[in-house]
């Protein structure tokens, strides 16, 4: 009958055992193997082997935009939620890595008692003592547990990492929308300025007989449209003004003055060179590539500390120190005590916890590993798409900006044509709404090309190395 029980026992611990060592149901993605080159690679505007720019938004040669990324890193409360999770991290490694010394216990007590008798007694007792007890990591447990929480810990910090290369492209971003907000309200003020110039001609003309009340109509008709266009203009760039103030953690329009275009200012419109390096370069280098690959180590080394809690556990338990019930010869030698007793721990029995605790660090291995993965094809996929429309939208410009000159030209020589009689004033007001749509198409387009430079150094990550 023992014997069955024995062996009863055996096959559980060995079903445990197969459990506990059980390779992951998923491979991790080799970036090395993945892919060599991009899609993009016969491509002008990238280069593969350079280095790529640290504080890339400096490229912009735009010192207003300088200076607010410079804010957003020091001001940011999402970017101080993430060092505080960070520093949250660094305080569960140090509690993991106290498992390795030993815990010292420092006990005293004085006890005084009178008894009421014939004749009275007294007695003072005291003590005073160390207690220690250490856990001698002979398995493996303890350096697990730390190695686990030691790569959370760096996961976080890669994540801050990502909070950073994220809030420094959403600055960019915010910022190169206002200005492109803000030139459109000036295209808008400037063609109601000429629109105005023509309205006050055909008023001009049929006063004089030359025109038809028509034709007043008309242009007025455009100018009032146009004019339409301001408050919607407005409002977005007050919106974009209160996101530039979130992000710089302030009251949202107190930035409003810092913010507005000066007068000599000058579209961004870059056209850049960009170093992109290889897929395996900038997959080493995304933060959040960074972060999945330390939570696939931190949940490897819970795995095997759960593994560990198969097996027993070695422990010193020491003692020293004074006792005595004569409070005044506490420190003679006599009443020193001391003891030194190791111990073995071994739960060989506990239900379902042990394998339990194994199946659910594994499936948390599982889960990180397939993170991994989908951040890696994710990366790559951001990449290659930020690539494809920053080549794109750069070719696009240029066409735009040959449709603008040529509307702005054909809007001169319709006005001029007009006033000389040879042409109606539908010509005029044709010119004059192309001539404002390629205008906006021109700022707008222009924008674009800011934008999606800056979705490919937000796509190609951040090179930084903060410690917290």
């Amino acid at each position: 009958m023992k014997a069955n029980r024995f062996f009863v026992f055996a096959c559980l611990l060995m079903a445990g055992w197969v459990v506990a060592h059980a390779k992951p149901k998923t491979e991790r993605l080799d970036v090395e193997q993945l892919t060599t080159t991009w899609n993009n690679a016969s491509d002008s505007l990238f280069l593969y082997q350079q280095p790529l720019e640290q504080k890339w938004w400096l490229r912009f040669n735009d010192a207003t935009l300088n200076g607010l990324v410079d804010k957003v890193l020091q001001n940011n409360y999402d970017l101080k939620e993430a060092a505080y999770r960070v520093a949250q991290a660094k305080a569960a490694m140090r509690v993991a890595q106290g498992g390795f010394y030993p815990t010292i216990n420092v006990n005293a007590g004085y006890n005084y008692n009178q008894n009421i008798t014939v004749p009275a007694t007294t007695s003072q007792i005291g003590s005073l003592g160390v207690d220690v007890k250490w856990e001698i990591d002979i398995i493996g447990a303890v350096r697990n547990r730390a190695k686990s929480q030691k790569s959370a810990y760096l996961a976080t910090q890669e994540e801050y990492n990502a909070v950073m290369t994220t809030l420094v492209a959403q600055t960019v971003e915010t910022y190169v929308q206002l200005r492109a907000a803000q030139w459109r309200l000036r295209v808008v003020e400037s063609n109601l300025e000429s629109q105005k110039e023509t309205m006050e001609i055909t008023e001009a003309r049929f006063n004089t007989g030359l025109a038809s009340a028509l034709d007043v109509a008309q242009a007025k008709s455009i100018y009032y449209s146009t004019e339409a266009q301001v408050p919607a203009v407005e409002t977005q760039i007050a919106a974009y003004v209160n996101q530039m103030g979130i992000l710089l953690g302030q009251v949202p329009w107190s930035v409003e003055k810092e913010l507005a275009l000066p007068n000599d200012a000058t579209e961004l419109s870059p056209n850049i060179l960009v170093s992109v390096g290889i897929p395996a370069e900038v997959l080493r280098r995304r933060p959040d590539v960074r972060a999945a690959e330390k939570m696939i180590d931190a949940k490897a080394a819970m795995v095997g500390a759960r593994i560990d809690d198969w097996l027993p556990r070695f422990f010193v338990n020491g003692q020293f120190g004074y006792a005595s019930e004569n409070f005044q010869d506490l420190f003679n030698n006599k009443n020193m005590y001391w003891q030194v007793a190791p111990s073995v721990q071994w739960t060989i029995f506990s239900g379902t916890t042990l394998s339990g605790n194994i199946q659910a660090a594994r499936a948390d291995l599982e889960e990180a590993i397939n993170a991994y993965n989908n951040t890696v094809l994710t990366a790559l996929q951001e990449v290659d798409n930020a690539m494809t429309h920053y080549r794109h939208v750069s070719a696009e410009v240029v066409a735009v900006e040959k449709a603008f000159q040529q509307a702005k030209l054909t809007k001169d020589l319709a006005i001029d044509l007009y006033k000389k009689g040879l042409i109606d004033f539908q010509n005029v007001l044709d010119a004059q709404r192309s001539l404002l749509q390629y205008e906006n198409d021109l700022v707008v387009t222009k924008a674009s090309v800011s934008l999606s430079l800056v979705q490919l150094y937000r796509a190609l990550g951040g090179e930084w190395n903060n410690e917290q």
